[in-house]
């Protein structure tokens, strides 16, 4: 079925439509992603399918193998711990930091952007105004070298998310799978109470980090049992 283009780029509605396949098994971990076919079988151009393509590999869904390609990488839970772990350290750290009142003022707008954005039911859109969120809590720490490098937990982390999302139907349930679990931590981050803004952070991530295990897992044991 030819795949239609609306509200977000056509790259980025391949990476979704992309995502979905590999969610679904349709894709299989180390499948190769032939353009051509891809493009046909979607009803869209090669050049759509190649952007969509280098979006799943910086979140690392895909990955590029000498003479063949774009590949279907694997999500790994030791990546995905690994990523929790570097999440609770730095955001845990930058949640008891004392903000400055520009500070402040991003992290609500950034809150304002995640409303705005779960309106849409695009995931995708979702999940980046979910990461911007936090990246505007590590931006609290004042150091331009951790922001940055949070850039790259964040856009790895995006895949993860959107594992989550496209298996719990988040955007079908939004105000309560993202925007109440965000509101909370906004509002004890605002409220200067730094133990329980460290609570509010550490039951949202241990939360997410949880339910994405499992969804790893399950997948695994289905794998294993073909």
């Amino acid at each position: 079925m030819p795949l239609a283009l609306d509200r977000t780029s056509a790259a980025e509605q391949v990476a979704d439509r992309l995502t979905r396949l590999i969610l679904e098994g349709t894709l299989v971990a180390g499948e190769r992603l032939r353009e051509s076919a891809l493009a046909q079988s979607l009803g869209i151009s090669r050049n759509s399918v190649r952007e969509g393509i280098r979006l799943l590999e910086r979140g690392r869904l895909v990955r590029y193998e000498m003479h063949r390609g774009a590949v279907v990488a694997t999500p790994s839970i030791d990546e995905l711990d690994d990523l929790y772990r570097t999440r609770m350290h730095l955001e845990t750290l930058a949640v008891g930091a004392e903000p400055t009142p520009e500070q402040v003022a991003a992290l609500e707008r950034a809150f304002e952007a995640l409303v705005a954005a779960a309106h849409t039911g695009q995931a995708r859109e979702i999940v980046a105004a979910d990461m911007a969120f936090h990246s505007s809590l590590v931006a609290r720490l004042g150091s331009e070298r951790l922001s940055a490098f949070f850039e790259t937990v964040a856009t790895e982390m995006g895949y993860y998310l959107l594992i989550l999302s496209h298996v719990d139907d988040e955007p079908g349930r939004v105000d309560e799978a993202v925007l109440a679990h965000h509101r909370r931590l906004l509002e004890a981050v605002v409220s200067g109470d730094a133990e329980a803004a460290r609570a509010a952070l550490a039951a949202h991530l241990r939360e997410n980090h949880q339910r994405i295990r499992q969804i790893l897992a399950a997948s695994d044991d289905s794998a294993g049992s073909r």
